[in-house]
């Protein structure tokens, strides 16, 4: 008998429309998360920072970078903006 790998098996899951958009919007979620964290690194900023730039709580911002389908839009625009990206550069 043989095995399939992990990536002929994927491949083959792939070709199911709803499997494909559930990955696919994972997919999202995570980009955005990896995102965020730029963000704030590449502001030389703390979470503590941001979140007072936010007047918000730290323990939100740890939340919203973790599990990124709690924030709004807005929220996420307010993020961005509290780590210095402007509207115009916003590519979400």
């Amino acid at each position: 008998m043989k095995f399939k790998t992990h990536s002929q098996i994927h491949n083959e899951l792939m070709e199911d429309p709803e499997y494909r958009a559930a990955w696919e919007a994972e997919e999202r979620k995570e980009r955005l998360q990896k995102l965020l964290v730029e963000w704030k690194a590449h502001a030389g900023l703390t979470s503590a920072q941001v979140a007072e730039r936010m007047g918000i709580k730290p323990p939100t911002i740890s939340r919203m970078e973790k599990n990124i389908t709690s924030a709004s839009l807005e929220t996420l625009a307010r993020y961005a903006k509290a780590c210095g990206i402007s509207n115009a550069t916003l590519y979400f």
